[in-house]
Protein backbone atom coordinates (compact mmCIF):
# COMPACT_ATOMS: atom_id res chain seq x y z
CA UNK A 1 0.00 0.00 0.00
CA UNK A 2 1.23 3.22 -0.77
CA UNK A 3 0.91 6.95 -0.01
CA UNK A 4 -1.43 7.50 -2.95
CA UNK A 5 -4.20 4.39 -2.20
CA UNK A 6 -7.32 5.93 -2.59
CA UNK A 7 -11.03 4.21 -1.73
CA UNK A 8 -14.29 5.62 -2.87
CA UNK A 9 -17.65 4.84 -0.95
CA UNK A 10 -20.85 6.85 0.30
CA UNK A 11 -20.66 6.61 3.90
CA UNK A 12 -17.30 5.98 5.83
CA UNK A 13 -18.34 5.02 9.22
CA UNK A 14 -15.64 5.46 11.60
CA UNK A 15 -16.02 3.14 14.60
CA UNK A 16 -17.23 -0.27 15.02
CA UNK A 17 -18.95 -0.29 18.25
CA UNK A 18 -23.02 -0.34 18.62
CA UNK A 19 -23.60 2.65 17.00
CA UNK A 20 -21.41 2.29 13.76
CA UNK A 21 -22.35 -1.48 13.50
CA UNK A 22 -26.06 -0.70 13.57
CA UNK A 23 -25.74 2.35 11.06
CA UNK A 24 -23.70 -0.11 8.63
CA UNK A 25 -26.17 -2.67 8.90
CA UNK A 26 -29.02 -0.22 8.12
CA UNK A 27 -27.01 1.59 4.89
CA UNK A 28 -26.14 -2.20 4.05
CA UNK A 29 -29.51 -3.14 3.78
CA UNK A 30 -30.22 -0.56 1.74
CA UNK A 31 -27.47 -0.92 -0.79
CA UNK A 32 -25.78 1.84 0.22
CA UNK A 33 -22.13 1.76 -0.51
CA UNK A 34 -20.37 1.59 2.96
CA UNK A 35 -17.33 1.37 4.57
CA UNK A 36 -16.42 0.59 8.04
CA UNK A 37 -12.97 1.39 9.83
CA UNK A 38 -11.70 0.12 13.60
CA UNK A 39 -8.64 1.93 15.16
CA UNK A 40 -8.24 -1.32 17.16
CA UNK A 41 -6.99 -4.48 15.63
CA UNK A 42 -9.62 -7.11 16.93
CA UNK A 43 -13.01 -7.27 18.04
CA UNK A 44 -13.97 -5.36 21.04
CA UNK A 45 -14.02 -8.18 24.11
CA UNK A 46 -14.43 -5.90 26.44
CA UNK A 47 -18.26 -5.85 28.13
CA UNK A 48 -18.39 -2.65 28.48
CA UNK A 49 -22.07 -1.72 28.46
CA UNK A 50 -24.45 -4.34 29.94
CA UNK A 51 -27.82 -4.38 29.28
CA UNK A 52 -30.00 -3.78 26.06
CA UNK A 53 -32.74 -1.84 26.61
CA UNK A 54 -36.74 -3.16 25.18
CA UNK A 55 -36.20 -0.36 22.19
CA UNK A 56 -32.62 -1.77 21.35
CA UNK A 57 -34.19 -4.95 20.54
CA UNK A 58 -37.04 -3.84 18.37
CA UNK A 59 -34.02 -1.90 16.49
CA UNK A 60 -31.96 -5.04 16.59
CA UNK A 61 -35.40 -6.84 15.30
CA UNK A 62 -35.78 -5.07 12.62
CA UNK A 63 -32.50 -5.01 11.32
CA UNK A 64 -32.63 -9.10 11.85
CA UNK A 65 -29.82 -9.18 14.63
CA UNK A 66 -31.94 -9.88 17.49
CA UNK A 67 -32.11 -13.72 17.49
CA UNK A 68 -28.37 -14.04 18.98
CA UNK A 69 -28.88 -11.26 21.54
CA UNK A 70 -32.39 -12.91 22.54
CA UNK A 71 -31.04 -16.10 22.46
CA UNK A 72 -27.88 -15.33 24.57
CA UNK A 73 -29.25 -12.16 26.89
CA UNK A 74 -30.77 -12.80 30.50
CA UNK A 75 -34.01 -10.98 31.84
CA UNK A 76 -34.18 -11.58 35.17
CA UNK A 77 -31.06 -11.40 37.53
CA UNK A 78 -31.75 -10.91 40.98
CA UNK A 79 -30.00 -9.40 43.01
CA UNK A 80 -28.30 -10.55 46.29
CA UNK A 81 -26.96 -7.88 49.05
CA UNK A 82 -24.54 -8.76 51.04
CA UNK A 83 -23.74 -6.52 54.31
CA UNK A 84 -20.12 -6.02 56.28
CA UNK A 85 -21.24 -8.69 58.66
CA UNK A 86 -21.56 -11.30 56.16
CA UNK A 87 -25.66 -11.29 56.19
CA UNK A 88 -27.32 -11.96 53.17
CA UNK A 89 -30.66 -10.64 51.81
CA UNK A 90 -31.79 -11.27 48.34
CA UNK A 91 -33.93 -9.00 45.82
CA UNK A 92 -35.54 -9.42 42.66
CA UNK A 93 -33.82 -7.96 39.28
CA UNK A 94 -33.11 -4.34 39.82
CA UNK A 95 -34.42 -3.95 35.91
CA UNK A 96 -38.79 -3.79 35.57
CA UNK A 97 -40.56 -4.77 32.44
CA UNK A 98 -42.02 -2.09 30.28
CA UNK A 99 -45.32 -0.95 30.86
CA UNK A 100 -47.81 -3.10 28.30
CA UNK A 101 -49.23 0.13 27.37
CA UNK A 102 -46.11 0.37 25.03
CA UNK A 103 -46.85 -2.95 23.10
CA UNK A 104 -43.68 -4.62 22.43
CA UNK A 105 -42.67 -8.43 21.33
CA UNK A 106 -39.48 -7.14 23.87
CA UNK A 107 -40.82 -5.97 27.60
CA UNK A 108 -37.28 -7.29 29.01
CA UNK A 109 -34.16 -5.11 29.25
CA UNK A 110 -31.90 -8.00 28.66
CA UNK A 111 -28.07 -8.44 30.36
CA UNK A 112 -25.35 -9.33 27.80
CA UNK A 113 -22.05 -8.28 27.50
CA UNK A 114 -21.30 -4.78 24.83
CA UNK A 115 -19.17 -7.33 23.09
CA UNK A 116 -21.97 -9.91 22.20
CA UNK A 117 -24.52 -7.39 20.70
CA UNK A 118 -21.15 -6.10 18.92
CA UNK A 119 -21.05 -9.84 17.60
CA UNK A 120 -24.32 -10.22 16.68
CA UNK A 121 -24.21 -7.00 14.21
CA UNK A 122 -21.18 -7.92 13.16
CA UNK A 123 -22.58 -11.03 11.95
CA UNK A 124 -26.06 -9.80 10.42
CA UNK A 125 -23.28 -6.57 8.67
CA UNK A 126 -21.41 -10.11 6.90
CA UNK A 127 -24.77 -11.52 5.93
CA UNK A 128 -25.79 -8.86 4.19
CA UNK A 129 -22.23 -8.41 2.11
CA UNK A 130 -20.57 -6.13 4.84
CA UNK A 131 -17.29 -6.18 7.08
CA UNK A 132 -14.93 -3.95 9.55
CA UNK A 133 -11.61 -2.85 8.52
CA UNK A 134 -9.81 -3.28 11.67
CA UNK A 135 -6.40 -1.50 12.46
CA UNK A 136 -7.65 1.80 10.27
CA UNK A 137 -7.41 4.51 12.66
CA UNK A 138 -8.61 8.52 10.95
CA UNK A 139 -5.90 10.60 11.45
CA UNK A 140 -7.04 13.67 8.99
CA UNK A 141 -10.13 14.93 7.29
CA UNK A 142 -11.05 17.49 4.76
CA UNK A 143 -14.27 18.76 3.29
CA UNK A 144 -16.04 20.20 0.58
CA UNK A 145 -19.25 20.20 -0.96
CA UNK A 146 -18.95 17.11 -3.14
CA UNK A 147 -17.30 15.01 -0.47
CA UNK A 148 -14.57 14.54 2.25
CA UNK A 149 -11.83 13.15 2.33
CA UNK A 150 -10.45 11.41 5.02
CA UNK A 151 -6.82 10.22 5.94
CA UNK A 152 -6.68 6.51 7.56
CA UNK A 153 -3.53 5.29 9.13
CA UNK A 154 -3.24 1.34 8.65
CA UNK A 155 -0.68 -1.04 9.54
CA UNK A 156 0.46 -1.57 5.74
CA UNK A 157 0.98 2.57 5.59
CA UNK A 158 -1.51 5.48 4.44
CA UNK A 159 -4.25 5.78 2.40
CA UNK A 160 -7.36 8.33 1.37
CA UNK A 161 -10.82 7.40 1.98
CA UNK A 162 -12.95 9.70 -0.57
CA UNK A 163 -17.31 9.52 1.06
CA UNK A 164 -19.84 11.78 0.20
CA UNK A 165 -20.47 11.08 3.72
CA UNK A 166 -18.65 10.17 7.06
CA UNK A 167 -19.79 9.49 10.48
CA UNK A 168 -17.38 9.46 13.78
CA UNK A 169 -18.73 6.29 15.82
CA UNK A 170 -15.54 6.08 17.19
CA UNK A 171 -16.59 6.65 21.03
CA UNK A 172 -15.93 9.28 23.81
CA UNK A 173 -12.42 10.50 22.12
CA UNK A 174 -13.60 10.53 18.95
CA UNK A 175 -11.00 11.84 16.07
CA UNK A 176 -13.67 12.49 14.04
CA UNK A 177 -14.99 14.89 16.63
CA UNK A 178 -11.70 16.30 17.10
CA UNK A 179 -11.06 16.99 13.15
CA UNK A 180 -13.95 18.82 13.13
CA UNK A 181 -13.35 20.66 16.15
CA UNK A 182 -16.68 20.44 17.74
CA UNK A 183 -15.81 19.91 21.23
CA UNK A 184 -17.98 18.03 23.81
CA UNK A 185 -19.38 20.43 26.08
CA UNK A 186 -20.60 20.36 29.93
CA UNK A 187 -18.79 18.74 33.02
CA UNK A 188 -16.03 16.30 33.87
CA UNK A 189 -16.38 14.97 37.45
CA UNK A 190 -13.19 14.29 38.91
CA UNK A 191 -15.19 13.42 42.50
CA UNK A 192 -16.92 10.43 40.63
CA UNK A 193 -14.82 7.95 39.29
CA UNK A 194 -15.49 4.27 39.40
CA UNK A 195 -13.14 1.22 38.73
CA UNK A 196 -14.62 -1.15 36.41
CA UNK A 197 -12.97 -4.38 35.13
CA UNK A 198 -14.42 -8.12 33.29
CA UNK A 199 -13.18 -10.26 35.48
CA UNK A 200 -13.28 -14.08 36.51
CA UNK A 201 -14.44 -15.53 39.81
CA UNK A 202 -14.08 -18.71 42.10
CA UNK A 203 -16.77 -19.48 44.60
CA UNK A 204 -19.43 -17.18 43.80
CA UNK A 205 -23.28 -18.42 42.48
CA UNK A 206 -24.04 -16.95 39.01
CA UNK A 207 -27.16 -16.98 39.65
CA UNK A 208 -27.21 -13.39 41.08
CA UNK A 209 -25.81 -9.98 40.73
CA UNK A 210 -23.97 -9.56 43.78
CA UNK A 211 -23.65 -6.06 46.43
CA UNK A 212 -21.38 -5.23 48.82
CA UNK A 213 -22.13 -2.57 51.19
CA UNK A 214 -19.21 -0.97 52.95
CA UNK A 215 -18.26 2.62 54.28
CA UNK A 216 -15.93 2.89 51.35
CA UNK A 217 -18.98 2.56 49.05
CA UNK A 218 -20.57 -0.54 47.28
CA UNK A 219 -18.82 -3.21 44.97
CA UNK A 220 -21.27 -5.03 42.40
CA UNK A 221 -20.26 -8.13 40.70
CA UNK A 222 -22.44 -8.91 37.49
CA UNK A 223 -22.41 -11.94 35.72
CA UNK A 224 -22.40 -11.49 32.10
CA UNK A 225 -24.29 -14.34 30.41
CA UNK A 226 -22.72 -16.46 27.67
CA UNK A 227 -19.12 -16.04 29.37
CA UNK A 228 -17.67 -17.15 32.46
CA UNK A 229 -17.41 -13.03 32.83
CA UNK A 230 -18.05 -11.04 35.62
CA UNK A 231 -17.93 -7.63 35.07
CA UNK A 232 -16.58 -5.60 38.60
CA UNK A 233 -17.71 -1.65 39.39
CA UNK A 234 -16.78 0.21 42.49
CA UNK A 235 -16.60 3.75 43.26
CA UNK A 236 -13.29 5.46 44.53
CA UNK A 237 -14.47 7.52 47.65
CA UNK A 238 -13.97 11.26 47.26
CA UNK A 239 -10.69 11.95 48.48
CA UNK A 240 -8.80 8.52 47.83
CA UNK A 241 -6.00 8.69 45.11
CA UNK A 242 -6.88 6.50 42.07
CA UNK A 243 -4.06 4.24 41.10
CA UNK A 244 -4.39 1.99 37.86
CA UNK A 245 -7.06 -0.56 38.41
CA UNK A 246 -5.35 -4.50 38.53
CA UNK A 247 -6.40 -7.96 39.58
CA UNK A 248 -4.76 -7.53 42.81
CA UNK A 249 -6.07 -4.09 43.35
CA UNK A 250 -9.93 -5.88 42.72
CA UNK A 251 -8.64 -8.80 44.98
CA UNK A 252 -8.23 -6.13 47.72
CA UNK A 253 -11.23 -4.50 47.61
CA UNK A 254 -13.34 -7.93 47.95
CA UNK A 255 -11.16 -8.82 50.59
CA UNK A 256 -11.83 -5.53 52.73
CA UNK A 257 -15.81 -6.85 51.93
CA UNK A 258 -15.30 -9.91 53.42
CA UNK A 259 -16.72 -11.37 50.14
CA UNK A 260 -14.53 -14.71 50.84
CA UNK A 261 -14.00 -14.78 47.07
CA UNK A 262 -11.67 -15.23 44.71
CA UNK A 263 -10.16 -13.12 41.49
CA UNK A 264 -8.79 -15.63 39.56
CA UNK A 265 -8.38 -13.83 36.28
CA UNK A 266 -9.17 -9.83 35.10
CA UNK A 267 -9.00 -8.60 31.56
CA UNK A 268 -11.13 -5.14 30.72
CA UNK A 269 -9.62 -2.76 33.12
CA UNK A 270 -10.78 0.62 33.25
CA UNK A 271 -10.65 3.71 35.72
CA UNK A 272 -13.50 5.72 34.99
CA UNK A 273 -14.18 9.55 35.51
CA UNK A 274 -17.89 10.86 35.38
CA UNK A 275 -18.22 12.91 31.86
CA UNK A 276 -21.50 14.84 31.47
CA UNK A 277 -21.17 16.47 28.04
CA UNK A 278 -22.40 16.33 24.42
CA UNK A 279 -21.98 18.11 21.22
CA UNK A 280 -23.69 21.04 20.42
CA UNK A 281 -24.90 20.12 16.87
CA UNK A 282 -23.99 16.21 15.49
CA UNK A 283 -23.83 17.81 11.99
CA UNK A 284 -20.65 19.49 10.37
CA UNK A 285 -21.55 19.77 6.72
CA UNK A 286 -21.25 16.24 5.24
CA UNK A 287 -19.43 14.87 8.43
CA UNK A 288 -21.93 13.61 11.09
CA UNK A 289 -21.91 11.69 15.18
CA UNK A 290 -23.20 8.94 16.38
CA UNK A 291 -23.62 7.53 20.05
CA UNK A 292 -20.16 8.19 22.45
CA UNK A 293 -18.89 10.56 19.84
CA UNK A 294 -21.32 12.92 20.37
CA UNK A 295 -22.60 12.50 24.10
CA UNK A 296 -20.90 11.06 27.51
CA UNK A 297 -22.79 10.52 30.38
CA UNK A 298 -22.77 8.46 33.55
CA UNK A 299 -23.63 4.64 33.14
CA UNK A 300 -26.66 4.62 35.62
CA UNK A 301 -29.70 3.61 33.93
CA UNK A 302 -27.88 1.51 31.13
CA UNK A 303 -28.14 4.08 29.02
CA UNK A 304 -25.18 4.99 26.75
CA UNK A 305 -24.98 1.95 24.24
CA UNK A 306 -28.83 2.16 24.01
CA UNK A 307 -29.04 5.49 23.15
CA UNK A 308 -26.04 5.03 20.62
CA UNK A 309 -27.92 2.26 18.77
CA UNK A 310 -30.76 4.65 18.40
CA UNK A 311 -28.86 7.93 17.35
CA UNK A 312 -27.57 5.19 13.83
CA UNK A 313 -31.27 4.08 13.58
CA UNK A 314 -32.51 7.47 13.37
CA UNK A 315 -29.43 8.32 10.76
CA UNK A 316 -29.68 5.55 8.64
CA UNK A 317 -32.81 5.81 7.03
CA UNK A 318 -32.32 9.79 6.66
CA UNK A 319 -28.76 9.11 4.84
CA UNK A 320 -30.24 6.45 2.68
CA UNK A 321 -32.48 9.12 1.40
CA UNK A 322 -30.02 11.66 1.25
CA UNK A 323 -27.53 9.18 -1.18
CA UNK A 324 -30.29 8.40 -3.01
CA UNK A 325 -31.17 12.01 -4.12
CA UNK A 326 -33.32 13.31 -1.20
CA UNK A 327 -32.64 16.61 -0.15
CA UNK A 328 -29.46 17.25 2.06
CA UNK A 329 -31.77 19.07 4.11
CA UNK A 330 -32.93 16.31 5.48
CA UNK A 331 -29.86 15.42 7.76
CA UNK A 332 -30.42 18.56 9.74
CA UNK A 333 -33.88 16.96 11.48
CA UNK A 334 -31.39 14.16 12.54
CA UNK A 335 -29.39 16.31 15.44
CA UNK A 336 -33.01 17.96 15.75
CA UNK A 337 -34.31 14.85 17.30
CA UNK A 338 -31.72 13.11 18.93
CA UNK A 339 -29.58 16.53 20.61
CA UNK A 340 -32.62 16.79 23.09
CA UNK A 341 -32.68 12.58 24.11
CA UNK A 342 -29.08 13.11 24.43
CA UNK A 343 -29.88 15.97 26.83
CA UNK A 344 -32.74 14.52 28.83
CA UNK A 345 -30.52 11.49 29.07
CA UNK A 346 -27.40 13.12 30.68
CA UNK A 347 -29.95 14.83 33.09
CA UNK A 348 -31.59 11.67 33.85
CA UNK A 349 -28.41 9.75 34.09
CA UNK A 350 -26.67 11.89 36.15
CA UNK A 351 -29.56 12.38 38.78
CA UNK A 352 -29.90 8.37 38.97
CA UNK A 353 -25.91 8.39 39.58
CA UNK A 354 -26.32 11.06 42.66
CA UNK A 355 -29.01 9.29 44.36
CA UNK A 356 -27.13 6.10 43.90
CA UNK A 357 -23.84 7.86 45.16
CA UNK A 358 -25.85 9.26 48.06
CA UNK A 359 -27.11 6.62 49.79
CA UNK A 360 -24.31 3.37 48.74
CA UNK A 361 -22.82 3.75 52.63
CA UNK A 362 -25.81 2.88 53.70
CA UNK A 363 -27.66 -0.65 55.03
CA UNK A 364 -28.77 -2.87 52.43
CA UNK A 365 -32.29 -1.77 52.61
CA UNK A 366 -31.19 1.93 51.69
CA UNK A 367 -29.21 0.51 48.91
CA UNK A 368 -31.60 -1.59 47.34
CA UNK A 369 -33.98 1.06 46.88
CA UNK A 370 -31.60 2.96 45.42
CA UNK A 371 -30.59 0.28 42.69
CA UNK A 372 -34.52 -0.23 42.27
CA UNK A 373 -34.53 3.16 40.95
CA UNK A 374 -32.35 2.64 37.97
CA UNK A 375 -34.89 1.02 35.88
CA UNK A 376 -38.16 2.42 37.39
CA UNK A 377 -39.27 5.25 34.03
CA UNK A 378 -40.46 5.22 30.97
CA UNK A 379 -37.13 6.88 29.82
CA UNK A 380 -34.75 3.62 30.88
CA UNK A 381 -36.69 1.47 28.38
CA UNK A 382 -36.71 3.99 25.85
CA UNK A 383 -39.77 3.26 24.22
CA UNK A 384 -41.00 6.44 25.34
CA UNK A 385 -38.98 9.07 23.27
CA UNK A 386 -40.99 10.81 21.19
CA UNK A 387 -40.05 12.85 18.30
CA UNK A 388 -43.37 15.40 18.46
CA UNK A 389 -42.55 19.24 17.11
CA UNK A 390 -44.76 20.30 19.68
CA UNK A 391 -46.52 19.30 23.22
CA UNK A 392 -49.96 18.56 22.81
CA UNK A 393 -53.11 17.58 24.81
CA UNK A 394 -53.56 13.55 25.48
CA UNK A 395 -54.87 11.44 22.41
CA UNK A 396 -56.86 7.77 22.76
CA UNK A 397 -53.96 6.69 20.59
CA UNK A 398 -50.05 7.23 19.30
CA UNK A 399 -49.26 10.72 17.43
CA UNK A 400 -47.53 12.01 15.14
CA UNK A 401 -43.80 12.16 16.50
CA UNK A 402 -44.47 8.85 18.42
CA UNK A 403 -42.95 5.41 18.44
CA UNK A 404 -46.01 2.99 16.42
CA UNK A 405 -46.47 0.74 18.69
CA UNK A 406 -47.04 -3.25 17.75
CA UNK A 407 -50.38 -4.79 17.50
CA UNK A 408 -50.52 -8.60 17.69
CA UNK A 409 -53.75 -10.56 16.06
CA UNK A 410 -53.35 -9.54 12.41
CA UNK A 411 -54.37 -11.64 9.95
CA UNK A 412 -54.95 -11.52 6.04
CA UNK A 413 -54.40 -13.65 2.54
CA UNK A 414 -51.17 -15.26 2.94
CA UNK A 415 -50.30 -13.30 6.13
CA UNK A 416 -50.55 -13.85 9.84
CA UNK A 417 -48.70 -11.61 12.75
CA UNK A 418 -48.20 -8.01 14.07
CA UNK A 419 -47.30 -5.01 13.02
CA UNK A 420 -44.12 -5.17 13.34
CA UNK A 421 -43.82 -8.03 10.55
CA UNK A 422 -45.70 -5.73 8.18
CA UNK A 423 -43.17 -2.86 8.73
CA UNK A 424 -39.85 -4.95 8.92
CA UNK A 425 -37.26 -3.92 6.76
CA UNK A 426 -36.28 -0.08 5.25
CA UNK A 427 -39.35 1.14 3.91
CA UNK A 428 -41.92 3.12 4.89
CA UNK A 429 -44.94 1.93 6.12
CA UNK A 430 -48.67 3.50 5.26
CA UNK A 431 -51.99 1.87 7.62
CA UNK A 432 -55.01 2.67 5.47
CA UNK A 433 -57.61 1.62 7.87
CA UNK A 434 -61.14 0.49 7.29
CA UNK A 435 -60.64 2.15 3.10
CA UNK A 436 -60.56 1.37 -0.41
CA UNK A 437 -59.13 4.86 -1.32
CA UNK A 438 -56.40 4.59 -4.15
CA UNK A 439 -53.37 6.16 -2.50
CA UNK A 440 -52.44 9.55 -4.40
CA UNK A 441 -48.80 9.03 -3.41
CA UNK A 442 -46.14 7.64 -5.43
CA UNK A 443 -43.04 6.35 -2.95
CA UNK A 444 -40.47 3.60 -4.54
CA UNK A 445 -40.15 2.15 -0.84
CA UNK A 446 -43.64 3.01 0.40
CA UNK A 447 -45.52 0.02 1.37
CA UNK A 448 -49.47 0.34 1.97
CA UNK A 449 -51.20 -2.43 4.43
CA UNK A 450 -55.11 -1.76 4.62
CA UNK A 451 -56.32 -2.95 7.76
CA UNK A 452 -60.07 -3.06 9.28
CA UNK A 453 -62.96 -5.76 9.81
CA UNK A 454 -64.17 -6.27 6.22
CA UNK A 455 -61.57 -6.63 3.39
CA UNK A 456 -57.51 -6.68 3.43
CA UNK A 457 -55.84 -7.52 6.49
CA UNK A 458 -58.43 -8.14 9.62
CA UNK A 459 -57.86 -6.62 13.04
CA UNK A 460 -58.89 -9.66 14.38
CA UNK A 461 -58.89 -9.13 18.00
CA UNK A 462 -59.35 -5.75 17.62
CA UNK A 463 -56.23 -4.86 18.88
CA UNK A 464 -55.37 -2.40 16.35
CA UNK A 465 -58.33 -0.10 17.15
CA UNK A 466 -57.96 -0.54 20.86
CA UNK A 467 -54.30 0.79 20.39
CA UNK A 468 -54.59 3.18 18.09
CA UNK A 469 -58.12 4.34 18.41
CA UNK A 470 -58.08 5.43 14.55
CA UNK A 471 -61.04 6.76 12.47
CA UNK A 472 -62.58 5.16 9.49
CA UNK A 473 -60.54 5.96 6.42
CA UNK A 474 -57.62 6.85 8.20
CA UNK A 475 -54.25 6.94 7.00
CA UNK A 476 -50.81 6.26 9.01
CA UNK A 477 -47.40 6.83 7.96
CA UNK A 478 -44.64 4.89 9.73
CA UNK A 479 -41.02 6.13 8.95
CA UNK A 480 -38.45 3.68 8.16
CA UNK A 481 -37.59 3.83 12.31
CA UNK A 482 -40.59 3.18 12.95
CA UNK A 483 -42.08 6.69 14.36
CA UNK A 484 -45.01 7.86 13.24
CA UNK A 485 -45.08 10.74 10.36
CA UNK A 486 -48.44 11.23 9.82
CA UNK A 487 -51.79 10.55 10.39
CA UNK A 488 -54.72 12.04 8.44
CA UNK A 489 -58.00 11.29 7.01
CA UNK A 490 -58.41 10.04 3.61
CA UNK A 491 -59.66 13.06 2.07
CA UNK A 492 -56.09 14.60 2.88
CA UNK A 493 -54.20 11.39 1.73
CA UNK A 494 -51.99 13.81 -0.87
CA UNK A 495 -50.79 15.88 1.80
CA UNK A 496 -48.89 12.90 3.01
CA UNK A 497 -45.99 14.20 -0.16
CA UNK A 498 -45.13 16.59 2.68
CA UNK A 499 -43.43 13.58 4.76
CA UNK A 500 -42.08 10.94 2.21
CA UNK A 501 -38.57 12.03 0.79
CA UNK A 502 -39.32 11.17 -2.66
CA UNK A 503 -42.74 11.16 -2.60
CA UNK A 504 -44.87 13.02 -6.01
CA UNK A 505 -48.16 13.91 -5.17
CA UNK A 506 -50.42 12.32 -8.16
CA UNK A 507 -52.16 14.80 -10.27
Amino acid sequence: MNQNDTIRTDVLVVGAGPAGLTLACDLARRGVACRVIEREMAPNRASRAKGIQPRSLEVLDDLGAADYVVRHGLADLPVRLHDSLGGVVDRPSMTVPAKEAFHTPYPHMLWIGQFDVEHALRARLHELGGSVEYGEEAVGLTQDEGGVAVTVRTPGGRRTVLARYVVGADGGKSAIRRLIDRPLEGETRDWQRWYFGDVTIAGLDRGHMHLWSSDSGMLILTPLPNSELWQLQTPIPDGTEAVAPTRELFQRLLDERHAGVEVTSASWLSLYRVNVRMVSDYRSGRVLLAGDAAHVHSPAGGQGMNTGIQDAYNLGWKLGAVIAGASPDLLDTYSAERAPVARTVLAVSTHKLDRITERQTGGVDTIADAIGELGDDDLTTQLGITYRSHPCAPTAGPIAGDRAPNVTGLRGPGFTGDLFDLARGPQWTLIAFETDLDIPVAQQDLHVHRIGTGTGILDGTGEFQRIYAPHEGELILIRPDGYIAARVPEHQAADLADHLPFAVAAR
